[in-house]
């Protein structure tokens, strides 16, 4: 039985923080969808109208994800990342409460924006932290966490319909 050392630890916290900062942007994308027809009835919109909510945030995604990297060479890593987790979390209760679609799309442009600095952001924070062969297989082990992502998210959204609209 191997013991575990303090740096083997400190390690694991680093990977499991960073690959969760980065798997933000699919956990938004994908949890959304088993709720689709849910959101159809209550808002009255079609199918081209509800993608709207996918477009809207893929789009404010990549556009301002151009610009976490830079901001963060400005402003410091951890007020960048911070800010735009408050920046998320504040849409994500808006689309909770939303009362329409057009708010919908709205909140989840905010969500698109502010996801990116987390996904931008983690993956910088391991360029500054680690070199070489020690930070390839950082990226790596957060590349295959951020891969479950996309499988996890929609399970995790049909659960989260259980609770309620």
């Amino acid at each position: 039985m191997a013991v575990e050392t303090p740096r083997a630890r400190a390690s694991a916290r680093i990977t499991l923080t960073l690959a969760a900062l980065a798997m933000l942007g699919p956990f938004t994308i994908n949890t959304v969808f088993p709720a689709f027809s849910r959101i159809g009835e209550e808002f009255g919109a079609s199918e081209a109208e509800l993608q709207q909510l996918i477009s809207a945030y893929l789009g404010a995604f990549a556009v301002l994800s151009v610009f976490h990297g830079p901001l963060s060479d400005a402003l410091g890593r951890k007020r960048v990342m911070i800010g735009g987790l408050v920046i998320y979390l504040a849409a994500m209760f808006g689309a909770i409460l939303a009362g329409g679609l057009g708010v919908l799309i709205a909140l989840r442009i905010l969500q698109g924006a502010s996801a990116g600095a987390a996904t931008i952001v983690s993956r910088v924070v391991i360029r500054d932290l680690f070199e070489g062969a020690q930070a390839q297989r950082l990226m790596a082990r957060v590349m295959m966490i951020f891969a479950l992502a996309p499988v996890l998210a929609p399970v995790l959204g049909g659960w989260l319909l259980l609770l309620g609209d």
